[in-house]
């Protein structure tokens, strides 16, 4: 963090309360220092900075190449069902990211920068940024990124339902224009990222999943998200744009990274692949995600794929939601089998379920009591986050033995 400061005051930016002086604004070249051109619209005008990158360029690891998707990836999000065929088509999908004057919601915050990216027909990734020059210029902004909204039928983010939406929504009302852009089926890359990796990656912060799973460093270039109002104001009040060379970068490679995720996600639905997934726990995590939607099926077959690559290492946590999809089933010799399995490991709640099973389905007091004496060896802690009442279940099966000695 103080290098990236130090760098920084090198180039001659100071920040913050570290200004002793500020310099008096001067016209600037916003294309020659940014790039792009200036985007005249019935508002006035505003910078847009396109770029084009081929279909063979990486992020990371990862190729940025799309002409096809399988409408199977729709079903992650819970949105095929409202989906017509033509919104299948990967130049129909736009993942964009905001840049604003604060981190917070309202308290007079605005977007200054968004960022899309998107398919194009050849296979190519289109990047295309709309800059605000200055806040009174807002309404062509504005104009400009609801006219290009309005080309796509899917948005897709990282937060963007939280955060993005919302802000641009505040500002479409503020400028009293429609936003009928934003009003489009919203694919959000971070649920699906908490849902895939939260088993394997301590974050799931974009700059996390882009080192840990699109294998990809940004440069030197890029600056952190908390700097970027800093910039910005500073800009507003000197003129000098060149700092916010870092936010173009920074902001761009957000969106393409988004592009870059959905491919990831993409190949991992690819049933035609030969290639198996390179992480175990990632079956696992596509068989709880489907189980949770309701594809009942499809969780089955990737907890079957989970199970043959770990082979006998399976994580306890698995075995049980496995167990439990199968004792909804009613398939109870195969719940049973993985909740002994997990029960192996030392796993609680599998023990509880094992006597659930003994004490209802089987009407086996004593191997019920046994289980929850096994349980009971446990220390307090432990016991405590096993969701089911120990004590009532211990006393309950305590009368239902009594009872069954007097009727010997």
């Amino acid at each position: 963090m103080n290098s990236l400061l130090d760098q920084l005051k090198s180039l001659g930016v100071e920040l913050g309360k570290d200004k002793k002086e500020y310099k008096t604004r001067e016209p600037v070249d916003l294309c020659s220092v940014l790039g792009g051109e200036w985007l005249e619209t019935p508002y006035g005008r505003t910078l847009h900075i396109r770029q084009t990158f081929p279909a063979y360029t990486m992020q990371g690891n990862i190729p940025l190449y799309c002409t096809q998707v399988d409408p199977a990836v729709f079903d992650l999000f819970n949105v095929a069902q409202i989906l017509d065929d033509s919104a299948a088509s990967p130049t129909q999908i736009c993942f964009f990211d905001t840049e604003t004057s604060s981190l917070n919601l309202g308290s007079g915050a605005f977007v200054f920068l968004t960022g899309f990216s998107h398919y194009l027909a050849d296979g190519n990734l289109g990047v295309d940024q709309f800059f605000l020059p200055h806040p009174a210029e807002e309404r062509a902004f504005i104009h400009a990124v609801q006219e290009f909204l309005g080309q796509f039928t899917i948005l897709s983010s990282y937060n963007g339902k939280s955060f993005d939406v919302p802000m641009l929504r505040s500002r479409f009302i503020f400028n009293d224009m429609q936003d009928n852009g934003l009003e489009k089926t919203h694919l959000d890359l971070l649920f699906l990222a908490r849902a895939l990796w939260k088993r394997r990656l301590e974050s799931c912060r974009l700059v996390e999943v882009e080192r840990s799973i699109l294998h990809f460093q940004r440069s030197g270039e890029d600056v952190p998200g908390w700097l970027v109002p800093i910039l910005y104001q500073d800009y507003l009040r000197e003129g000098d744009a060149n700092p916010l060379q870092s936010v173009i970068y920074h902001n761009s490679q957000d969106v393409i990274s988004l592009a870059a995720l959905f491919n990831v996600i993409h190949a991992m639905l690819d049933q035609e692949s030969a290639s198996p997934l390179e992480f175990p726990d990632d079956y696992a995590a596509l068989a709880a995600l489907y189980e949770k939607l309701g594809n009942h099926q499809q969780a089955e077959m990737y907890f079957h794929a989970y199970f043959s690559a770990v082979r006998t290492s399976a994580d306890p946590e698995v075995m049980y939601d496995y167990a439990w999809q199968q004792r909804r089933k009613e398939n109870w010799s195969e719940a049973v089998q993985y909740w002994a399995q997990a029960a192996e490991q030392e796993h609680l709640p599998s023990m509880v379920e094992l006597a659930k099973y003994y004490e209802h389905q089987e009407k086996d007091v004593q191997r019920a009591v046994q289980w929850l004496e096994r349980i009971s060896r446990h220390d307090m802690v432990a016991r405590r986050q096993v969701k089911d009442d120990l004590a009532k279940r211990a006393q309950r099966l305590e009368r239902k033995g009594l009872k069954n000695d007097k009727d010997r």
